[in-house]
């Protein structure tokens, strides 16, 4: 299998963790798009949507969005699931999924307001509003820290590389300060494995 993927992307390490987690790392080859250029030029060929990750099977078929990716993968191995099977269990976990997900989309276009246009065009109460959704979620998030346990792995998961995201693109948004359990859990996570193979570091 092949992962079509950019480094920096949320969506993107969360299959790239799951990858780790389920031993599946020697049967999948991550091709890493050299440039948001090659992305627009490449992703349209495997997804219409033109948008990463995506996974291509051995027989040729393709597989986008990283929650489908994850759950597919999840089919492919005899550990503890991802995605757990008990109704009032999976869809609180797959709530939890699309709110993360939802934040790091939030961040993708804050960025892409911010970052990805002349300065003439910036316009911020745009991006603030972006940010707002993401302060919100993430509250939403930390009052849920001590349910992480009951819940599918999908989930938790999920928050943890969208924060790294946010760490990423908005440093000094102060999200802490107002998340201490959700930053003392994250904090705690990043010791996985798992998470350190996958961290972004971009180069100075």
């Amino acid at each position: 299998m092949k992962l079509l993927a950019r480094p920096a992307s949320p969506f993107v390490r969360k299959v790239r963790v799951m990858v780790h987690e389920i031993g599946l790392g020697e049967q999948i080859e991550e091709i890493m798009l050299a440039s948001p250029e090659e992305m627009v030029s490449e992703m349209p060929k495997y997804n219409p949507l033109g948008k990463i990750p995506a996974l291509i099977l051995d027989d040729a078929t393709v597989i986008y969005e990283s929650k489908v990716i994850c759950e597919y993968l999840d089919s492919l191995h005899d550990g503890e699931k991802f995605f757990p099977a008990e109704f009032d269990v999976r869809w609180k976990t797959l709530l939890l999924q699309g709110l993360a997900d939802g934040i790091g989309e939030a961040v993708i276009i804050a960025v892409m307001n911010k970052f990805n246009r002349p300065e003439k065009f910036v316009y911020e109460p745009a991006i603030s509003f972006q940010l707002e959704k993401v302060e919100r979620g993430l509250l939403e998030v930390n009052g849920q820290v001590s349910d992480f346990d009951k819940l599918g792995r999908i989930g938790p998961l999920s928050v943890a590389c969208t924060i790294g995201y946010i760490d990423f693109r908005f440093p000094n948004l102060s999200w802490r300060d107002q998340n201490q359990e959700l930053a003392k859990w994250y904090s705690a996570f990043c010791e996985l494995p798992s998470m350190k193979a996958t961290e972004f570091i971009p180069k100075k």
